[in-house]
C-alpha cells in the first residue's frame, strides 16, 4: 500500500513538472495519476473518522466526476444511485466503468431542488431498514445544497442516514485538482444527535446540581428526538432521586425497580449504568427498608432507621448553605430518629417511656445541671424530647454516648432547646450557621457510631453517570 502511494506521488509531480493546461493536463492526469488513485481506493479508501458499510449511496454528479467515484468507492454500497444533469449526463458511462458496477442515473435539473428531494426521498422509501449515505460532492450549488436539507429532514426519522462530502488536505490552483492522495472521504455527524450531545451535557450538569427533574426531563427529550432506549434508563435513574430527595419514598422504590428491570434486559446489558447496578440495588433495598419502616412504625430495626437517617443527613448537608433554617430541621430530624431507635432499642418509647423512680430523678437533676435551673423548675418527665432522650440513654449506659462528657452534653443544650422556637416548628426564631453546624456535627456522629455498630456501609449519595 505503501509503495503504491509513492506512485501516486512520484506521478503527479511528473504532472506538475510538465507544466501543462486545460485539457492536455487532464488527459495526462488521465492516463498516469488517476488509475493509481482508482487502484488505491479501491483497496483502501480514506474515511473519516471510520469507514461505515452502506447498503445504498446516492449521489449528485458534476462536471468533475472523479470525487463521486471516490464517494461511491468510500461508501462501498451495493446499490448506487446517481441524480445527474443533462450536462453531467455524459460521465455516466466513465463513473460506472471506474466503479466496476453497475450504477442506477436518475436526471433531475441542476437548479430543480423539488425534484431532488422527491428523487432522494423515493429511494429512501423504497429501501426501508437499508443503510443509506448522501454525498453532495459533485453537482451545482443547488444540487449540493438540495442533498444537504433533504439529509437533514430525513435524519429526524432516518438517524442511521448519513450525509458525506470527498474533501482533500491541499488543492492545485493551477491544475484545479486536489493534490492527488490527500483526498478523503467524511462521514458528516448526524446534526440531530449532535444537538442531542448538547441536550445530554445539560442533563448531566442538572444532574451534579441535584436538579435531578430538569435531568430527567432532558433524558425523556433526548429519548423522544433521538429514539436512543438508553436515555431513557438515565431518565428512570434521575426519578429515583428526584423521588427519594423529596421523601417520596415509595414512589423512588417504583422508580428504582424500573431502573434495574432496564439494566437486567439484554437490549441494556453494556448500558454504562450497569456499571453502577450493584450500587443501585444498594439503594433500592434501602429504599425498601425505608417503606417498611414507614408503614410498621417501629424504631428497632436499625438498617431501616439508618438509610432513613442517611437521608435526612444528605438532604440536611445539600441545604447547609442556601437553606440553613430548612437544613437545621433535617438535622434534628435524623438526630432525634436515631435517639428514639436507641430507646427503642432499650425497651422504652419516647411517648411513653415508663420510667422508674430513680430513672426519673436522674433525669431531672441532668436537665437541672444542662439548664441550669433548680431542681423544682424541672416538672416531672412524662414524655422524651432530645434532651430527655439523651439524660435516658446515659442512665441506661448506652455507648451511642460514651464519646461525650458531661460538658459536651451540656454544651448541646441550647442548640437542642431552640428547635421548638425555630421558625418553620412553632417559633420565630432563624437557626444560626453556628447552631446548624454544630447540630449537623452532633448528628452525624450519632448517626456514625450506631452504623458502625451494625457494620454496616450504605449512601444515598447519587451514583456517578458515565
Amino acid at each position: 500500500m505503501e509503495d503504491l502511494k509513492q506512485k501516486i506521488q512520484q506521478a503527479w509531480q511528473n504532472l506538475k513538472t510538465q507544466e501543462l493546461e486545460g485539457a492536455k493536463a487532464q488527459e495526462l492526469y488521465n492516463q498516469t495519476v488517476w488509475p493509481l488513485l482508482l487502484e488505491l481506493w479501491r483497496q483502501e479508501p480514506h474515511v473519516y473518522p471510520l469507514r461505515e458499510q452502506f447498503d445504498v449511496s446516492i449521489h449528485t454528479l458534476g462536471t468533475s466526476p472523479e470525487a463521486t467515484t471516490l464517494a461511491a468507492l468510500g461508501l462501498g454500497a451495493g446499490e448506487v444511485y446517481v441524480l445527474h444533469t443533462p450536462e453531467s449526463k455524459r460521465y455516466l458511462a466513465q463513473l460506472q466503468q471506474d466503479l466496476g458496477r453497475e450504477i442506477y442515473p436518475i436526471q433531475i435539473d441542476k437548479s430543480d431542488v423539488t425534484r431532488l428531494y422527491q428523487a432522494v426521498g423515493e429511494q429512501v422509501r423504497q429501501h426501508p431498514g437499508k443503510k443509506i449515505a448522501l454525498d453532495l460532492t459533485s453537482g451545482t450549488k443547488a444540487m449540493s445544497a438540495g442533498m444537504a436539507a433533504a439529509g437533514y429532514f430525513l435524519q429526524r426519522v432516518h438517524p442511521s442516514l448519513r450525509v458525506a462530502y470527498v474533501d482533500n488536505d491541499a488543492f492545485d490552483v493551477a491544475l484545479r485538482k486536489p493534490v492527488a492522495g490527500t483526498e478523503k472521504l467524511i462521514l458528516l455527524p448526524n446534526p440531530h444527535e449532535v444537538l442531542g450531545d448538547l441536550d445530554e451535557h445539560l442533563a448531566q450538569e442538572f444532574y451534579k446540581a441535584r436538579e435531578f427533574g430538569k435531568a430527567a426531563d432532558r433524558y425523556n427529550e433526548l429519548r423522544r428526538k433521538t429514539g436512543q432506549g438508553g436515555f431513557e434508563v438515565y431518565a428512570a435513574l434521575c426519578e429515583m432521586y428526584q423521588r427519594w430527595y423529596a421523601l417520596d419514598f415509595e414512589g423512588a422504590l417504583s422508580n428504582a425497580e424500573r431502573l434495574l428491570k432496564f439494566l437486567s434486559q439484554d437490549a441494556y446489558r453494556n448500558h454504562p449504568l450497569n456499571l453502577r447496578a450493584q450500587r443501585i440495588k444498594e439503594q433500592k433495598e434501602g429504599l425498601e427498608g425505608i417503606v417498611g419502616l414507614l408503614k410498621s412504625q417501629s424504631f428497632t430495626e436499625k438498617k431501616d432507621i439508618l438509610w432513613l437517617t442517611a437521608t435526612l443527613l444528605q438532604l440536611g448537608d445539600e441545604r447547609k448553605e442556601r437553606q440553613p433554617v430548612l437544613a437545621a430541621l433535617y438535622f434534628y430530624r435524623a438526630l432525634e430518629l436515631i435517639l428514639q431507635h436507641r430507646i427503642a432499642v432499650n425497651g422504652r418509647s419516647n411517648d411513653n417511656p415508663v420510667l422508674t423512680p430513680e430513672e426519673q430523678d436522674h433525669l431531672r437533676q441532668s436537665l437541672a445541671r444542662w439548664l441550669k435551673k433548680s431542681l423544682e423548675e424541672i416538672k416531672p418527665i412524662k414524655k422524651l424530647g432530645l434532651l430527655e432522650s439523651i439524660a435516658l440513654l446515659r442512665y441506661l449506659e448506652d455507648p451511642l454516648l460514651d464519646n461525650f462528657s458531661e460538658n459536651d452534653l451540656r454544651g448541646y443544650q441550647g442548640m437542642l432547646q431552640s428547635r421548638n422556637k425555630s421558625l418553620l416548628i412553632h417559633g420565630l426564631e432563624v437557626s444560626k450557621k453556628g447552631d446548624v453546624e454544630k447540630l449537623q456535627q452532633f448528628a452525624r456522629k450519632l448517626y456514625l457510631t450506631t452504623r458502625e455498630e451494625a457494620k454496616l456501609a450504605l449512601s444515598i449519595e447519587p451514583v456517578e453517570l458515565m
